[in-house]
């Protein structure tokens, strides 16, 4: 049958064990967690340079829009015999290309706010990925550090049972000695009254 400190020396083990895995179980979670954030992050930028393109392709089309508006005037004054250098034809003209640049420049900048929202995506994405790579690394330092505090604790109460054990022990070599010079001098009192 195991002692006392046998059995302090088993629960001591299992604490140091069962703080080791859940150290690493901490830490497979949070490089899980820096994986998907990782994920994300690639998954914003790719968002990011699609809204590129189809800004560029939006602008694209609106100029074909305008291009074609601006043939169907000419052919209109033409049509109508006006002279598109001067007068009001060129004023619409003009117009039409004024327009055109702030439909344009709208455009571009719908399209940079998007691009900036997913860059700012990105972004805490990567700093998420980098505070969960942080927590698992934390999280095996700190098992590192508890696993040892367990072992150190374990030690220290089987220690203090063997301390407890050996005071025991002497407690009672003390005791069955007290008793035997107590037998003695009990003995030799008997004996020298004549009684024993």
């Amino acid at each position: 049958m195991c002692g006392p400190p046998a059995l302090a020396l088993a629960a001591a083990g299992m604490s140091v064990i069962g703080t080791g895995v859940s150290a690493l179980q901490a830490n497979a979670q949070a490089r899980y967690q820096a994986k998907v954030a990782e994920r994300n992050q690639s998954l914003a930028a790719e968002a990011a340079r699609r809204e590129i393109e189809a800004t560029q392709t939006e602008r694209q089309a609106h100029y074909r829009r305008v291009a074609q508006l601006k043939g169907e005037q000419r052919v209109a004054a033409a049509a109508n015999g006006v002279s598109l250098d001067f007068g009001t034809a060129a004023d619409v003209l003009a117009d039409t290309d004024m327009l055109s640049r702030e439909d344009v420049r709208r455009i571009n900048q719908r399209g940079e706010d998007r691009v900036r929202g997913f860059d700012i995506e990105g972004s805490n994405f990567g700093a998420e990925a980098n505070a969960a790579q942080s927590s698992g690394r934390g999280a095996l330092v700190g098992g590192v550090f508890n696993m040892a505090a367990e072992g150190l604790g374990g030690s220290a109460s089987i220690g203090h049972l063997r301390l407890v054990a050996t005071l025991g022990r002497a407690s009672v070599k003390t005791l069955r000695s007290a008793a035997g010079a107590r037998r003695e001098s009990i003995s030799n009192m008997l004996q020298k009254s004549g009684l024993g």
